[in-house]
């Protein structure tokens, strides 16, 4: 058999029989992914000092963390890794932008996304039309010298943009305020992963071996 070849043969009758075992673990599954997503949603948030020092540049000109919402209640901005002078970006960061959804859907419920990296706008604007994307892509390099600013004077910054970091994080906004509600990296980003949900649906899984995400490549690459 080949070493790639799911190893177990049974008869149609085993086979539902270990799908009724899998059934309820599944749906233990979602039970607890509930509970999860209500304590993330439950967490305290911690209120942005002067959200207006926080600026990015984008093709038609600078806004800062504020105007990011949009008009809209909250913000989900994932940072990027894609430095100065870099030509394309890091393949695990495009994979996930690859799975960012028509954001109608978000808007829909208040919510706005963007994309940022400390690249220039122009280097970022160059490889987002090259990948294809849609959504707001700007540079946080202002914001970056901002965060590495308020540190060295001792501020603590619970949200963390800047070179070599990729992740995603969660704002509210209530009028003029915002406030920092969650963030996320590493293996915490797969949630937003609908090509690794769809492998493991399938016989032959996510096909990983050490690290499995650097064996995606960028879409055009392949």
């Amino acid at each position: 058999m080949d070493k790639d070849q799911p190893k177990k043969i049974v008869t149609a009758e085993e086979y539902q029989e270990a799908r009724k075992h899998l059934l309820t673990q599944e749906k233990a599954s979602t039970h607890l992914l509930q509970k999860l997503a209500e304590t993330r949603r439950n967490l305290p948030m911690v209120r942005i000092t002067n959200p207006a020092r926080f600026k990015f540049d984008t093709l038609t000109g600078e806004k800062t963390l504020l105007d990011l919402f949009d008009n809209r209640k909250q913000l989900i901005l994932y940072h990027f890794m894609l430095a100065p002078h870099e030509k394309v970006g890091c393949v695990g960061c495009s994979l996930c932008m690859d799975h960012i959804p028509p954001l109608g859907h978000l808007h829909s419920r208040d919510t706005s996304f963007a994309a940022v990296a400390t690249a220039s706008i122009e280097e970022i604007a160059d490889f987002g039309e090259r990948m294809g994307w849609e959504f707001p892509f700007y540079s946080s390099a202002k914001t970056h010298r901002a965060w590495e600013e308020a540190e060295r004077n001792g501020e603590v910054i619970t949200w963390k943009p800047g070179n070599g970091y990729f992740g995603l994080c969660s704002f509210f906004r209530d009028g003029d305020e915002v406030f920092h509600t969650y963030e996320t990296s590493s293996r915490g980003l797969e949630i937003i992963l609908s090509t690794y949900h769809l492998l493991d649906m399938t016989a032959l899984g996510r096909q990983e071996v050490g690290n499995g995400m650097g064996m995606f490549r960028r879409l055009d690459e392949y």
